[in-house]
């Protein structure tokens, strides 16, 4: 302590600043968990009930079906932002004119703001007056106007386009780094064995990008886990609930019913899940810096 009092001095800010707005808001959600916590029907104090809110929240068929809906979301966002993102990443790997301005180009979707992306997409959703219903109808793929946001089949699709299209570009730049690692060499001796360009791909570039693209795949896991704007601004978790992930659906048990007691503990299996991925990231991106 004595040789590091003034490391410990400049650190200090962050960790209380840490402890203030993110390890005591855990803390005191975490007794709500534990507690009765129902605005609308106050009692003396808040006292504590065990694991009551825990078993509310399991026998709701809304908090599985939210829950199914969760993990979609995330493996159809994820697996399409990675996909997207490679081949985003091995076009502008390539050598042709106006690639930085391609490469700045790209990043835009991932650097707009979620609320100003979500209400751009909402008007070109518009049932009456949006560019997609437009062009889909000037191509003949529909007869009638679709209300995307508005329809039980097409509302969660609508809203995972939306995650997509805003998220492939950190995937893309991620991975057109890692691809940029990659010695020059292994390429020239795969092609000296003969090797095409598919069998280059298979054997020398997916292995070589397996570090970055675990690190990439934790990463959106992780955030698509507490996504909340992107589906919350489109569709509000409707219509009939066919988009409410996991996050709206401790919203609104917390500030449409007021039950903070089992939104906590909603909260808490959520914090859970993240902390899973998380520590599977911490020890993938650890075994990545030893190898």
């Amino acid at each position: 302590m004595k040789d590091n009092r003034v490391g410990y001095l400049f650190i200090a800010p962050l960790v209380i600043s840490v402890a203030l707005v993110l390890l005591y808001p855990i803390g005191k959600a975490a007794l709500m968990s534990f507690q009765y916590w129902l605005v609308t029907k106050p009692k003396n104090g808040h006292p504590f009930v065990g694991l009551d809110n825990y078993r509310e929240l399991f026998a709701s068929d809304y908090f599985y079906r939210s829950l199914g809906i969760t993990f979609l979301y995330i493996i159809v966002t994820v697996a399409a932002r990675y996909v997207l993102g490679l081949l985003t990443a091995l076009l502008l790997n390539k050598n042709f004119k106006g690639r930085g301005l391609v490469r700045a180009l790209v990043i835009i979707p991932w650097a707009v703001p979620e609320v100003v992306t979500c209400l751009v997409f909402i008007l070109m959703y518009d049932y009456r007056y949006g560019v997609i219903n437009d062009l889909l109808l000037k191509m003949k793929m529909i007869s009638n106007p679709v209300a995307f946001l508005g329809d039980s089949h097409t509302a969660l699709g609508a809203a995972m386009f939306v995650n997509i299209w805003k998220g492939f570009p950190f995937a893309a730049i991620m991975l057109l780094a890692g691809l940029q690692s990659i010695p020059k060499d292994l390429y020239e001796a795969a092609t000296v064995d003969g090797a095409g360009i598919w069998r280059q791909f298979r054997s020398v570039t997916l292995p070589m990008l397996r570090p970055v693209s675990v690190v990439v795949f934790l990463l959106l896991v992780v955030w698509t886990i507490k996504d909340f704007g992107i589906v919350y601004v489109l569709t509000g978790g409707g219509p009939s609930r066919v988009t409410e992930i996991l996050t709206i659906f401790i919203y609104k048990i917390g500030f449409k019913t007021f039950n903070f007691g089992v939104a906590a503990a909603g909260g808490m299996i959520l914090l859970l899940i993240s902390i899973v991925f998380t520590l599977i990231y911490l020890k993938a991106t650890k075994a990545g810096e030893t190898t």
